[in-house]
C-alpha cells in the first residue's frame, strides 16, 4: 500500500507540472473536474453481523451470491462484495459486544434502540445525514417519521425498516379478531363502539354462540402479554406496542405540553376501571393472567373464544397458523379483523410500531469501509429499477424461485422459506428491511388494510438513560398494579397508588430525560 502511494504521488506531481493550467485528475484525490466525489472501485468487502437465527444460510453467501453479485455489477456496483454473519437473541448481543472490544466492528449491523443509544454515546455510529443524500430509493421507502425515530440530537444514526406503499404493507399488522360466524349466529352486527363491544362479548359469553348446548365459551380471550390495545386506544392511548410473545414498553404521550408515559394518566384509569368491570361480568376469559400463547392458541382452535387480539396473518385460509388449526377443527368458522372500536369521547386507534420493529434497525460503524459505496450497495438492495436488487435478495430468482403477476401485484413463491436461506437469499441477504407482502392472501391484505388505519403516535421512541436504572416500573411495578386492579383483587382506586410509587421510585428522573430529549427533537 505504502508503494502505491508514492506511486500515485509521483503521477500527480507529473501531472501538475505538465498541465498546470487544466488540473490534475488523480485516482488519489477522488475528485472529478466537476468537484463532485467519485467513490473508489477498488474491491472491498463488507462485512454485516445480523440478528438472525438461520443456521441453513450458507457462510459463504451459497449459491445465491455469484447471482447477486452479477446483478450488482450490472447497476454499476463494481468491485463490491458482502460477507454476512448471523447470530440471534443474546448471543448476538455478546459477539458484537466482543468484536466491539476487540476492535473488529463489522461495517454495518443490527442494533436495537438502547444499543443504538449506548454506541451513538461511545462514537461507535456513523451519522448518515450526509451519506442518505446520495440514497433515493432508501428515502423513498422509508417514512420521515421512523427516519425521525432514529435521531439523536438532530442526526440520523441507523437505517430503520422500510415499506412499500400498498396499505398491506403498513407497519402496523395487529388488531382486535373476531368470529364474525359467531355473530351471524346471533344476529349480531360488527361492534364499533365500546358499549356494542361489551354487548357482544356479554352474548359471546352466555348465549352459546357456537350453539353446541355448552355453557363453554368466553368474549375476549388473550395470554399473560395481552396489552389490551382495543381497550386503551378505545381512551386515545397508544399503550404499548402489540407483541404476543413479550411484553412492550409504555407509550409516551403528550400532556400539557410536556410527555408521560401512557400508564399514568387519568385515560388510562378509565380503560382499567372498564376491563375490571368486564373481567368481573365474566366476559374475559378469567385465565388470561396465567395462561401462555400456546393455551390461548389451544382455546382458539377449540372455538373456547370469540375475539382477542393478534395479527392480521391470523386471517389467512392457506392452512397455517392458528387460523389455519381452527379452520381445520370447524371449517364453518370465519375470523375477521374489526375496525378500531371508539370510546365514549369517539376517540379510536392502535398504538403505532417501533421503527426498530423486528429487530430491523442497522447501523453503519463510525469506521466502516468506503461507506459512500456502501450506502450505495444499500440503497441498490430496496431497489426496484431494471437491475435493482429488492426482488432478488428477497424473493431468489424470477420463475425459478418465484412469479410476478404485475396487473395482480401478487408474488407467487415457488421456493419455501427455508430453501431460499439455504440458496443463500431472503432475510440474511436483505440488507436493509423493507416490509413487502405482496405475497398474502386477500383475506389477510383485507385485515392489514384495517391494521393500517387509526394509528396512535409514541411521542418518543429513544430509551433513555434512567429507564435502563429502573427497569422494574413497568416489568414489575405496573404490571402487579394492572393484573390486580384488572381481576378486582384491588379496588380501582389503587391506580393513584401506582402513580406516586412510579414517580417516587424514579418516574420522575424518567420523565425529566425524555421531555429534555423530546424538547430537543422539536427544534
Amino acid at each position: 500500500m505504502k508503494m502505491m502511494k508514492k506511486t500515485l504521488s509521483a503521477a500527480c506531481v507529473v501531472c501538475l507540472t505538465a498541465i498546470i493550467a487544466a488540473g490534475c485528475s488523480s485516482a488519489d484525490s477522488g475528485k472529478e473536474a466537476s468537484g463532485t466525489s467519485k467513490p473508489s472501485e477498488k474491491p472491498v468487502t463488507f462485512n454485516m453481523f445480523f440478528n438472525y437465527g438461520i443456521p441453513e444460510f450458507p457462510a459463504d453467501g451459497g449459491e445465491a451470491k455469484p447471482k447477486i453479485l452479477a446483478q450488482m455489477e450490472k447497476a454499476g456496483l463494481k468491485n463490491m462484495d458482502y460477507k454476512v454473519s448471523l447470530l440471534s437473541g443474546e448471543e448476538y448481543k455478546t459477539k458484537l459486544n466482543l468484536m466491539i472490544s476487540s476492535g473488529q466492528m463489522p461495517d454495518y449491523f443490527g442494533v436495537d434502540s438502547t444499543q443504538m443509544s449506548q454506541f451513538i454515546s461511545q462514537g461507535l455510529l456513523m451519522p448518515l445525514d450526509d451519506l442518505l443524500k446520495k440514497a433515493p430509493h432508501l428515502m423513498k421507502y422509508i417514512p420521515q417519521d421512523r427516519w425521525d425515530g432514529v435521531k439523536v440530537d438532530g442526526k440520523i444514526y441507523a437505517i430503520p425498516q422500510g415499506t412499500r406503499t400498498e396499505s398491506f404493507n403498513s407497519p402496523n399488522t395487529a388488531g382486535l379478531l373476531i368470529r364474525q360466524d359467531w355473530l351471524d349466529n346471533l344476529g349480531l352486527k360488527q361492534p364499533t363502539t365500546l358499549d356494542e363491544l361489551h354487548d357482544v362479548l356479554k352474548a359471546f359469553t352466555f348465549n352459546d354462540p357456537d350453539k353446541n348446548g355448552k355453557n363453554d365459551t368466553y368474549g375476549l380471550g388473550g395470554n399473560k402479554t395481552s396489552t389490551f390495545d382495543t381497550i386503551f386506544g378505545a381512551y386515545g392511548l397508544g399503550f404499548s406496542t402489540f407483541n404476543i410473545n413479550t411484553p412492550s414498553s409504555i407509550f409516551w404521550t403528550q400532556k400539557d405540553g410536556k410527555i408521560v408515559k401512557s400508564f399514568v394518566t387519568p385515560e388510562a384509569k378509565k380503560a382499567l376501571a372498564t376491563l375490571q368491570q368486564w373481567y368481573k361480568e365474566g366476559i374475559i376469559d378469567p385465565e388470561l393472567f396465567v395462561m401462555e400463547q400456546k393455551q390461548e392458541e389451544s382455546r382458539i382452535v377449540n372455538s373456547k373464544i370469540g375475539a382477542y387480539e393478534w395479527d392480521a396473518f391470523q386471517l389467512s385460509r392457506a392452512g397455517s397458523g392458528v387460523n389455519g388449526s381452527l379452520m381445520k377443527t370447524n371449517p364453518s368458522a370465519n375470523l375477521v379483523m374489526l375496525n378500531r372500536i371508539k370510546g365514549p369521547d369517539g376517540k379510536k386507534g392502535w398504538p403505532e410500531v417501533s421503527p426498530a420493529s423486528g429487530g430491523a434497525l442497522r447501523a453503519i460503524s463510525a469506521k466502516a469501509q468506503d461507506p459512500e459505496r456502501l450506502i450505495q450497495l444499500l440503497d441498490w438492495s430496496v431497489s426496484e429499477d431494471a437491475n435493482g436488487g429488492v426482488n432478488l435478495l428477497t424473493y431468489g430468482e424470477e420463475n425459478v424461485d418465484f412469479t410476478l403477476d404485475q396487473t395482480k401485484n401478487l408474488i407467487v413463491q415457488k421456493t419455501n422459506t427455508g430453501d431460499l436461506y439455504k440458496k443463500g437469499f431472503s432475510n440474511p441477504v436483505r440488507f436493509v428491511q423493507v416490509t413487502d407482502r405482496r405475497w398474502a392472501d386477500e383475506y389477510v391484505k383485507q385485515g392489514l388494510d384495517i391494521a393500517s388505519k387509526d394509528t396512535i403516535a409514541n411521542a418518543l421512541w429513544t430509551t433513555v438513560p434512567a429507564e435502563l436504572d429502573y427497569p422494574d416500573l413497568e416489568k414489575k411495578l405496573w404490571s402487579e398494579y394492572f393484573v390486580k386492579i384488572v381481576t378486582g383483587a384491588w379496588s380501582i382506586d389503587k391506580f393513584d397508588e401506582f402513580v406516586q410509587k412510579y414517580y417516587q421510585q424514579g418516574g420522575q428522573k424518567i420523565e425529566q430525560q425524555a421531555n429534555e430529549i423530546w424538547q430537543k427533537s422539536k427544534k
